[in-house]
């Protein structure tokens, strides 16, 4: 849940996923951010992130493996979104290159998502971050 801007990460995270085979088998994505349509975007990176997204969409063809959710200002609304998440047993990843304060882990969390966080990426489950919390809901 973010604005598709570089920093968010959220057309690397959509990269990732579907260039795995794997975990498209196992799940779908649902991304909640920014508009479909980049001519109603002000602004000229979130145009071109959505222009990306739409491109990566194409590219994996992720039609019905994907969702991708317009981005909410009604606060009420995002939490039912996220516990509609939680409630199907959906995973909550914060795909951010760079987060100063992370409001949608603490929303997650909030809403009693397992919650593991990290100030490393993960090379493999066997490493372990230089700290962590742990949040079973």
């Amino acid at each position: 849940m973010a604005r598709l801007d570089v920093v968010k990460n959220l057309t690397g995270l959509t990269e990732w996923y579907g260039k795995n085979k794997r975990l498209r088998d196992l799940v779908n994505l649902v991304i909640v951010g920014a508009f479909f349509d980049p001519s109603k975007s002000k602004d000229r990176e979130e145009t071109a992130e959505i222009k990306k997204m739409h491109s990566l969409m194409e590219k994996y063809q992720l039609k019905g493996q994907m969702r991708w959710i317009a981005a909410q200002s009604d606060r009420l609304r995002n939490g039912e979104l996220y516990r509609c998440i939680v409630d199907t047993k959906g995973a909550f990843v914060q795909p951010a290159l760079y987060e100063a304060f992370g409001l949608t882990v603490i929303e997650a969390m909030n809403c009693g998502w397992f919650t593991n966080f990290c100030n490393q990426p993960r090379r493999s489950s066997r490493d372990y971050c230089g700290w962590s919390f742990r949040f079973p809901h």
